[in-house]
């Protein structure tokens, strides 16, 4: 059960499937065994047989419902399989914490990831490096002059040159036909000052 639960963690970060073979045949292993030692119920083979298939429903499904359901079926049918319930839930625990100690050596000091969420998840970035950019860029305008257009109450409207600009005072009002000098900009917001 050991085998079968470490497999079934490197399987998560191998690109080859030699560890998910493990995982099967260390689980066809396991059920074989205990079938032939008497062991083993109906009840537990439905439970294991219906958790495998919550899980791989789970694959196209949203939300975490079914994988869960899934997960404590398979976990209650290795509960059920020993004689004793309290021993096999030791057992099983043990080979979880076990699998998890696993997965955080994969993660932390291997540094792998899962290969099948490279192609899930997006990881490409929209950055103003890249190209990307929501609003054209003004931050060459910082400090030159301009006319205001229209009063501005802080908002309002400069024309630099042939170009109107939405802008923002400073907080003060600003009559129309001012001169103003253009203090900074924070993405679409151009900040202005009067010249007095």
């Amino acid at each position: 059960m050991l085998i079968m639960f470490t497999a079934a963690v490197w399987q998560l970060y191998d690109r080859l499937y030699w560890s998910g073979v493990l995982a099967v045949l260390a689980a066809l292993g396991f059920i074989i065994v205990t079938a032939l030692n008497g062991d083993l119920e109906m009840l537990s083979i439905i439970l294991f047989l219906t958790g495998i298939i919550l899980v791989i429903m789970e694959l196209f499904v949203v939300g975490l419902v079914l994988g869960i359901a899934g997960l404590i079926m398979i976990a209650s049918s290795f509960l059920l399989i020993g004689a004793d319930i309290g021993k096999m839930s030791v057992f099983v625990a043990s080979c979880m914490i076990i699998a998890l100690i696993e997965w955080v050596i994969i993660v932390k000091f291997l540094s792998r990831k899962v290969p099948l969420f490279s192609k899930v998840i997006l990881t490409d970035a929209t950055s103003k490096e890249a190209g990307y950019t929501s609003h054209d860029d003004r931050s060459h305008l910082t400090g030159q002059l301009a006319v205001t257009a229209t009063a501005l109450r802080p908002s309002g409207i400069i024309a630099l040159g042939q170009e109107r600009i939405d802008a923002v005072s400073e907080g003060a009002f600003i009559g129309q036909h001012k001169e103003v000098r253009i203090i900074y900009v924070e993405g679409t917001r151009v900040v202005v000052r009067e010249i007095i």
